[in-house]
């Protein structure tokens, strides 16, 4: 009776480490893939190891996984490796799910329209989260593609997000150390002076970044809402500031804030990002 009780136990222990082993592996291969999502190069095995904090051995178990379901791809000449078809499927997949296939007209509209570089945005921590881009066809730009992560305090898109989220600076002070980082000579540091500038975008429903994270870049932007008023998203118009002088930005806000609406009205309502 006591043996059958002891191989009972050691049954259900073994269930629960083999649970353990898989929560592991998956949050590892979730870790590798998230660091492929956040650089914009291939990866060599050493690189994956250090970034993520695994023996050479396990990322190249983890990666030859990956490789097998179709998720990376290996450069033969490098040796590297790269997303590949199942994670562009995969991403595509979110893009129709979340209905971000149906903004893009609209973000391309804008941008034909203005001629100015397009951004959307989804928060993500402290940051906004650059999920949509459209270039300007000029010359002079600044390149901010997908997967870019922009303050929120010091950005256009941020400071619609601070503004409507439905928090307060004292809880994204507490969240990114107790003080707010300079960026530029024009970045807001005083908590006192980024509650009247958010006070500001709430009244007028839009936001400006004057060269606050970029120097020589200026943005106007607006909250996409959620139905209960919250924001869930943000877009902004960006350009060099020489193309957009004060007496441009309320034509651009007034742009930005049809846009947000018109996207807020498309987006699914049960997909927070």
């Amino acid at each position: 009776m006591a043996s059958r009780s002891m191989a009972a136990g050691g049954s259900a222990a073994d269930g629960r480490d083999e649970k353990l082993v898989g929560t592991q592996a998956i949050r590892r291969a979730c870790a590798v893939l998230a660091l492929f999502r956040d650089t914009r190069s291939d990866l060599g095995i050493a690189q994956i190891a250090a970034a993520v904090a695994l023996r050479p051995s396990t990322v190249h178990r983890i990666v030859r996984a990956l490789v097998a379901e179709g998720y990376l791809a290996q450069n033969t000449e490098t040796d590297r490796y790269y997303l590949s078809r199942s994670a562009v499927m995969l991403g595509m997949a979110a893009q129709r799910e979340l209905g971000l296939s149906a903004v893009m007209p609209i973000l391309e509209r804008i941008g034909a329209h203005t001629s100015e570089s397009v951004n959307l945005g989804v928060p993500d921590g402290t940051h906004a989260l650059v999920v949509l881009r459209v270039e300007s066809p000029m010359p002079l730009r600044f390149d901010q593609p997908p997967g870019t992560r922009v303050p929120l305090h010091a950005s256009a898109m941020g400071k619609s997000l601070l503004a409507f989220g439905g928090s307060d600076v004292d809880t994204y002070l507490g969240d990114i150390g107790g003080r707010l980082p300079r960026y530029t000579p024009a970045t807001i540091t005083s908590p006192d002076a980024l509650r009247k500038e958010l006070a500001e975008t709430r009244a007028r429903g839009y936001s400006i970044d004057h060269e606050e994270s970029i120097t020589g870049v200026r943005c106007v932007g607006a909250p996409i809402l959620a139905p209960e008023g919250t924001a869930r998203a943000a877009m902004a118009i960006q350009a060099p500031t020489v193309r957009m002088p004060g007496s441009r930005i309320d034509d651009l806000a007034e742009q930005v804030m049809t846009a947000a609406k018109e996207i807020a009205e498309i987006l699914p309502v049960g997909h927070p990002f």
